[in-house]
């Protein structure tokens, strides 16, 4: 932890801090759109993360001071309503506001967060800020939350205060990610297996490539999305099937003529995402990464051409990828229309490929993308730095 958050923190609050909480953001190697689908995703948890350092107060006002961005929030746990100015601030607030509905007594706090996760790039910064303010609450608190009700909960202030239809996927890797491993997780049952990531062995890198091109889920495309695909499960239910899982390409072929064609194209990606989120299970199991690679251009195509979530930016980084020996695969991640997308390539070749991106986006006058090269971390952390009254 860096000696300078804590002593801003005095600064501000004249104190010491009693907690620090750290949660990662993540990247979702493939299944891209299926959370919500009640399908197969998977994320592995980044070392870039968002921090909270905080203390309790002796009243019910909150004060949070984002470091980033050098903006203050204060409320008080009586009335917890949305930011129109601070938007960042809600991410918070929701937090605040569904431990509250769930009955957990909660009392006032000067925080600091702060993260080196680019915000709006498609890396789950929100889950992270959720996730480390959530856990920074229930050590602050003694709060006891399972692992499982905790990330839930997390997804509930962003689905009903926040207002994003978020699947939980964000939020589920953001608590239970481990160092150099990936998180298969099955979105209907929760159920999940970790899968080892043989990356540094085979001297592979994954570049994340922020395209700097904005959108506000919220507002965006994303809630239609959502939309679509839970009308034409609805008339693939016709044939017995309850989820995308069951479904499977030949049942929607013979139910095409039943939909038409945009809730079609967005079934197709569905159930063709999760036979690709399968299929990469078992290249990974077998060191095969040429096949992963092979499998992420697939994603990215059905992203671009089904589910119509890729923008210019987004599909340079296909084109480019797939035209460069050193890459193996690459695809848009996290919602799309902007944001991020991942490549694995060689590690020796990185900089090139940078490079050559770079040159090729100055060429079709596209804001200055930047790049990540990402290592596969540790889930959420908490740790008490003073001892405070149980009792409180």
């Amino acid at each position: 932890m860096e000696k300078e958050k804590i002593a801003s923190f005095k600064k501000i609050y004249g104190g010491d801090p009693e907690i620090f909480s750290s949660a990662p953001g993540r990247i979702n190697i493939i299944g891209e759109h299926t959370d919500y689908n009640q399908g197969y995703v998977l994320p592995a948890a980044i070392h870039l993360r968002n921090n909270l350092l905080a203390s309790k107060r002796h009243d019910d006002k909150v004060t949070i001071w984002a470091e980033n961005l050098k903006q203050e929030e204060t409320f008080s746990l009586g009335k917890i309503s949305f930011s129109e100015k601070n938007k960042w601030a809600n991410y918070v607030k929701g937090i605040f506001w569904v431990l509250k509905r769930e009955g957990f007594k909660l009392g006032g706090i000067g925080g600091l967060i702060w993260g080196d996760l680019p915000l709006d790039a498609g890396l789950s910064s929100s889950a992270a800020l959720e996730i480390s303010v959530m856990k920074g609450l229930t050590e602050l608190f003694h709060i006891d939350l399972e692992p499982e009700r905790l990330a839930r909960l997390a997804q509930k202030a962003e689905n009903d205060f926040v207002g994003v239809k978020c699947g939980l996927m964000d939020q589920f890797i953001s608590v239970f990610g481990q160092k150099n491993k990936a998180l298969f997780l099955d979105c209907e049952t929760l159920h999940y297996k970790q899968i080892p990531l043989n990356f540094e062995r085979e001297k592979l890198a994954l570049l994340v490539y922020d395209t700097k091109v904005r959108r506000k889920l919220s507002s965006s495309e994303y809630n239609k999305r959502r939309q679509e695909t839970s009308e034409a499960l609805k008339i693939l239910r016709k044939r017995g099937v309850q989820t995308y899982k069951e479904a499977h390409p030949v049942l929607l072929e013979e139910m095409k003529g039943e939909m038409d064609e945009v809730l079609y194209k967005r079934a197709k990606h569905v159930i063709s995402e999760n036979e690709r989120v399968k299929e990469s299970i078992e290249a990974l199991d077998t060191d095969n990464f040429t096949l992963l690679g092979e499998l992420l251009f697939q994603s990215h195509e059905s992203l671009r051409d089904d589910y119509e979530v890729s923008c210019p930016e987004l599909d340079l980084l296909y084109e480019i990828g797939k035209e460069f020996p050193a890459c193996l695969g690459a695809r848009l991640i996290g919602a799309g229309f902007g944001g991020s997308g991942i490549a694995l390539l060689k590690k020796e070749a990185a900089e090139a490929f940078q490079k050559k991106i770079l040159a090729e986006a100055e060429k079709r006058g596209f804001t200055e993308p930047r790049f990540y090269e990402v290592e596969v971390g540790e889930g959420a952390k908490v740790y008490r730095l003073i001892e405070g009254d149980r009792e409180q």
